[in-house]
């Protein structure tokens, strides 16, 4: 029989945006239930909690104002069919999703799903979205980690942030996105080092091994040569990002220009390569622009216009 005292726990649970306390007592209540003979409430309330861990009623609004601003909710707007990735690489992507939700399956065996996965490779290749797409394909919230804001001047205190940060991490289920990465992950001892940072690499180094969350952490840095090996073998997957080759550039093209018959694609998507997926996209999206505002037909003469604004511009902040 339910309890007054497991109802009003529950309702305290929610107004705390405490997930996993939330998941806690209504499993008791369930299993209570079951042992009342309650067979048919038991099976509902356990079938309700398992949608729980796919969801998070999380808002800034509940921290306290100094952990509140070392969080950004962010939006999730791609899902994993809007991603313009090598078949390698969106299979590591699929196999993350597979595991989170097959993790009840796989802890039957004493297995862990892949949840703390680092993302290397250049600029606009994807590590920020495969973050955002994660989280919309697992339906958990997208909370960027202000990483700007974590890392202090002050001795000390960088540590302090952090473990603040793995509280949230732990009380609140989501995709935490730690962008920028090698402001904290670089390597110790290298030259200009201060002690500081071996103390910060040592603290997220000491954190990220004691999480038994069931949020996904995800690190993505542009520049993986300079963080600290001991690093590697702490994540449970690494996936690099590569710039698209031509073949790879061809459905990104066909896509973007809605099969334009008076496109040559083939003959265009030469004139990408050693771009970022998200330079394409621009690129693109300003010829579309410049045809529909000048009233003019879309050729690639026009695309390629766009294409040699966007060298020159690379080529004058190079």
């Amino acid at each position: 029989m339910i309890k007054i005292d497991q109802i009003v726990a529950l309702i305290q649970s929610h107004v705390n945006h405490d997930d996993e306390q939330f998941r806690t007592i209504a499993l008791q209540m369930s299993a209570d239930e079951a042992r009342s003979g309650h067979s048919v409430a038991a099976t509902k309330i356990h079938k309700a909690v398992s949608t729980v861990s796919k969801s998070s009623t999380f808002n800034l609004r509940v921290l306290n104002g100094d952990i509140a601003d070392l969080f950004i909710v962010g939006e999730k707007r791609y899902s994993l069919a809007d991603m313009y990735l090598p078949d390698e690489t969106k299979a590591k992507v699929k196999r993350i999703i597979s595991e989170y939700l097959s993790q009840d399956k796989l802890h039957q065996y004493n297995l862990d799903n892949r949840r703390k996965v680092l993302l290397y490779g250049k600029p606009g290749t994807g590590k920020t979205m495969t973050a955002e797409v994660l989280a919309k394909e697992l339906n958990l919230p997208f909370i960027i980690v202000r990483t700007e804001k974590v890392i202090s001047k002050f001795l000390g205190e960088t540590g302090l942030k952090l473990s603040k940060v793995f509280d949230v991490i732990n009380k609140v289920q989501a995709v935490y996105l730690f962008d920028e990465f090698d402001a904290i992950g670089s390597q110790r001892g290298m030259e200009n080092e201060v002690g500081e940072q071996r103390r910060i690499l040592n603290t997220f180094l000491q954190m990220l091994d004691r999480d038994q969350s069931h949020s996904l952490i995800i690190a993505a840095t542009n520049n993986v040569d300079v963080l600290d090996k001991a690093l590697f073998r702490r994540f449970d997957d690494t996936i690099e990002y590569k710039l698209p080759n031509e073949a790879q550039i061809v459905p990104m093209l066909k896509e973007l220009f809605c099969d334009n018959d008076r496109i040559d694609i083939y003959s265009l998507s030469a004139k990408f390569v050693g771009m970022s997926q998200a330079e394409i996209k621009k690129i693109c999206q300003n010829a579309l622009k410049d045809s529909i505002l000048n009233e003019k037909v879309l050729t690639n003469d026009t695309v390629e216009v766009a294409i040699n604004e966007a060298r020159s511009l690379a080529t004058k902040f190079a």
